[in-house]
Order: C-alpha cells, then sequence, then structure tokens
C-alpha cells in the first residue's frame, strides 16, 4: 500500500494585524501538504505565543505524513498542547494562555480535518463554498439552540467565549474534532480566523473565491477586502488540491513566522 499522499496542495497564505491591534496572535502554515491556522484566545495572556507554539509543533510533528491513523493523529494533538502547559509552569506569567486552532492534514487517500475553537474552514467545489467546520463557540451554541437571534448576539455577553480551546489542559486533545474528508482534484480549501469570518459577508468571501484562481492572489484579495472593517487580526491559508507528492514545501504566517524563543521572550 502506498505509504505517501497521492494529492498535493497549490497554497497561498496572509496573515495581518489589522487596523485595530497592537499585535498579531494569529498563527498559520500553509505547505503542500498541511494547512494550519491559529488564532489566540483573546483576553487570556500571551494569545501570540500559544498560537505560535501549537502551529510550529505541528507543523513539525505532522510533516512528512504517512500514518493515516486517527488516533496517532490526536496523540500528536495532544504532544503540542501538552508542549504549551509544559511552557505555561515554566513561565508562571503565561497560565491561562490558549489558541483555537483548525487544519486539513493529507494523508494517503484523503486527508484529515482537525478543529477546536472558532477558526473555520471552507471547501469551494463545483462552483460552491460550503462551511464544513462548526464554531465551537457560546455565540453558535446559543444560536443553533434559537435561543437568541443573530442580531441580539450582536451585544451579547457571550458572544466572544469559546467552548473549547487548546490551552494545555489534559482534556484539550478530546475536544478537538477530528474528521477524515475526501480530497478531489479541484477542490479549493480555505482556512481563516475570525478577524476574517466575522467581518468579511458570506456573499464576499464567495465572489472572490470564484474570482480568484491563484491561492496567493486569493489570500492577499481576502486580507484586503476585509482590512478597513476588521476590528481583529486577519489570517488565512488557502490550498487547491492538484495530482502530485507533496515536496514539503511551506511557510509561515502571523505569529507563527518568527522564531519561538523571540515570541517567548516577548510575552516574559
Amino acid at each position: 500500500m502506498d505509504s505517501q499522499p497521492t494529492d498535493a496542495l497549490f497554497f497561498g497564505a496572509r496573515s495581518d494585524i489589522g487596523p485595530r491591534r497592537r499585535d498579531n496572535q494569529d498563527a498559520g502554515y500553509a505547505g503542500d501538504d498541511l494547512l494550519l491556522i491559529a488564532d489566540g484566545v483573546g483576553g487570556n495572556p500571551a494569545g501570540d505565543l500559544a498560537s505560535a507554539l501549537i502551529v510550529r509543533t505541528l507543523a513539525e510533528l505532522l510533516r512528512p505524513r504517512t500514518d493515516s491513523s486517527e488516533s496517532t493523529l490526536r496523540d500528536q494533538v495532544a504532544l503540542a498542547n501538552a508542549r504549551l502547559a509544559r511552557t505555561g509552569r515554566e513561565h508562571p506569567i503565561l497560565k491561562g494562555m490558549a489558541t483555537t486552532l483548525t487544519g486539513l492534514v493529507l494523508v494517503p487517500g484523503g486527508a484529515y480535518l482537525l478543529h477546536v475553537g472558532d477558526s473555520r474552514a471552507y471547501r469551494w467545489r463545483d462552483g460552491l463554498l460550503e462551511q464544513v467546520t462548526t464554531d465551537q463557540s457560546w455565540r453558535q451554541l446559543l444560536l443553533s439552540q434559537g435561543l437568541v437571534d443573530v442580531s441580539a448576539m450582536r451585544h451579547h455577553p457571550m458572544r466572544n467565549m469559546l467552548l473549547h480551546s487548546l490551552s494545555g489542559a489534559l482534556s484539550d486533545p478530546e475536544a478537538v474534532q477530528i474528521h477524515r474528508v475526501e480530497l478531489r482534484s479541484g477542490d479549493r480549501w480555505l482556512l481563516a480566523t475570525d478577524g476574517l469570518t466575522s467581518y468579511l459577508p458570506s456573499e464576499e468571501l464567495e465572489e472572490l473565491t470564484a474570482e480568484l484562481q491563484n491561492p496567493q492572489e486569493l489570500s492577499d484579495a481576502l486580507v484586503q477586502r476585509c482590512w478597513p472593517r476588521s476590528k481583529d487580526n486577519i489570517s488565512v491559508v488557502v490550498g487547491d488540491v492538484c495530482p502530485g507528492r507533496p515536496t514539503g514545501r511551506g511557510r509561515f504566517i502571523g505569529s507563527a513566522a518568527g522564531p519561538l524563543s523571540a515570541t517567548l521572550q516577548r510575552a516574559v
């Protein structure tokens, strides 16, 4: 049995601090076999370190990927989460740091989708854009249960609170949703933080996704379109599925773009 993925990603990525923030707490990775996006939890310390640490650690653990086991994948998420916990123990000032995580991991015969928090994954297929993750947030929970409507939620005191994240707690990895997904040549996968998805209407997201063929041009255009409206950091990674074997190429964005040691030094 072939132990290597037989599809690859033609990728693009962009992260911006946004017009109203002093630091960038988003982190991401875009490569030809892996997409990751993470958003440090607002109101907690060192969100930039939390997101960068998780993205950097998983990019190392998940590449190259020859094992198609979901349990092994969850174990690797647990290892990254344990590193977050260890960093918090070594530097008590960082206690409470946490991050969202959404990722697409290519494996032989398909891919796995990882998700915890409210960063989102979308799939463009056959001319339709579909949100394939569900926000793990109080906002989404209250809306789905019909307890509030969208207009009331805009001012609800719990609108920005998450149900789950990666914070170093032992139970965190169990909250990570891991699903096997089919890959088709021509599919486009788009992962973004809420600094984009909360401020760019789905109609505009779909319009630009359909219009721009190059993943990097799409990433740049999405951030540019969203920038004047957003009150948060804005980050997106895009991968177009194409035949071929991954080479391991990729790049980091946001707080993961620099060395972790420098981010840690700023945080403490």
